[in-house]
């Protein structure tokens, strides 16, 4: 538990991590709370969006719609009550890719997001298992073709390489065992659904299922049930995924310690229960973390639209952070978005530089957005870069 004093800068630093957006007023007030009810007012159930409101033809939803999903999410997290909520889903977006320009159908994109948003904050197993059944997921990685005599091992291999253990714990046995297992998780009639205007739903075809016995990571397993089960009772998973949490949420190089105790409060309490640990823990706090995360662009804009009255239309909102590197919905292949000081290279850079100076004619508050920075010019502020 952190020992100091929760004074208002700490604040500040608190909701740069946890919820992107924030003011003077609020840090004075989580200061005021103390620390621990501090975390408990930003860990709170999300607040649920609904969907956005899209052409009625299909051709035209197909064509207009990611500037849409864009712009919806970037209102809903500048007005949400629970912000934080945002930033998580923000990860799982990028643990768990979806690329627009292969699924092409945003209801389904912005359903997913809201998939990150309800179980996002809780046991990885149940968000995992939902993961493995979400229509958007399933068209991506092709699951919903994997039929048993041309399995397609796109999803059983991004689970075990990307989504859980990561590389050097399995081996090209486990995928194709695990190819195997998920085979016939498909999805309702693509052209009845778009033929009567209903998303698809998960569809499990038993017909196209391999229902014979397969070895997984040394356990005889049958379908993906028994996959995704063994997958989220191993320690390795937690130890990938704490340590992703932390990159994110503290600093890029987490020590193997700290790895290690956050892994286990993830597995034994869930993803909030982590975060509120890491929260309130002392190394939080510390003067080498602050500020030692760069913004992603679309953190950076976030941040930016809440603490200056900086108005953008929509389809300028996603060409925004599609020229900085980030457009929501779009990451560049299923690894994600790689994170770090190249979000700053230089085009990228001029943009930010040119949304400051925008916003440095304002009257905004900067206290949690480039901690407290008062000086000029605001384009020229290491902390307007920096969570």
């Amino acid at each position: 538990m952190y020992s100091g004093m929760f004074a208002p800068r700490d604040a500040a630093h608190l909701l740069r991590r946890a919820a992107v957006v924030g003011n003077k007023e609020a840090a004075l007030g989580l200061a005021e709370m103390g620390l621990s009810k501090a975390v408990d007012s930003l860990l709170r159930t999300p607040a649920m969006p609904a969907d956005p409101v899209l052409p009625g033809d299909y051709k035209e939803a197909r064509s207009k719609g990611l500037p849409i999903i864009v712009k919806r999410w970037l209102d809903h997290w500048l007005r949400t009550p629970t912000p934080a909520a945002e930033r998580l889903t923000l990860f799982w977006h990028g643990h768990f890719t979806s690329e627009y320009k292969k699924v092409r159908r945003p209801l389904l994109m912005w359903r997913q997001s809201n998939t990150f948003r309800k179980l996002g904050k809780g046991d990885f197993a149940g968000l995992l298992e939902s993961v493995a059944r979400d229509p958007a997921m399933l068209i991506y990685l092709d699951n919903f073709r994997s039929h048993k005599q041309h399995p397609n091992e796109n999803w059983g291999r991004e689970l075990l390489e990307l989504f859980t253990i990561g590389v050097g714990h399995y081996g090209e046995s486990d995928v194709m065992a695990s190819t195997h297992a998920f085979t016939g998780w498909s999805l309702t009639s693509l052209k009845k659904a778009r033929e009567s205007g209903v998303s698809p739903r998960f569809a499990f075809k038993k017909e196209w299922h391999d229902y014979s016995p397969k070895i997984f990571l040394g356990k005889q397993v049958e379908g993906g049930e028994d996959v995704l089960e063994l997958l989220s009772s191993l320690p390795q998973t937690y130890l990938r995924i704490a340590s992703k949490l932390l990159r994110f949420y503290l600093t890029p190089e987490p020590d193997k310690e700290i790895v290690e105790k956050a892994a286990d409060v993830l597995r034994g309490g869930g993803v909030y229960e982590m975060l509120r640990w890491l929260f309130t823990h002392e190394v939080f706090y510390q003067d080498e973390v602050r500020l030692s995360l760069t913004k992603s662009p679309f953190e950076f804009l976030v941040g930016l639209l809440y603490a200056a009255p900086v108005r953008l239309e929509q389809r300028a909102a996603s060409g925004i952070l599609a020229t900085m590197g980030q457009l929501p919905f779009q990451p560049p292949g299923v690894e994600g978005w790689i994170s770090g000081e190249r979000w700053l290279e230089d085009s990228p850079l001029l943009v930010r530089m040119k949304l400051l100076a925008r916003a440095e004619k304002l009257e905004s508050d900067l206290f949690v957005f480039a901690d407290g920075y008062s000086a000029s010019p605001l384009a020229a502020s290491p902390e307007a870069q920096l969570l």
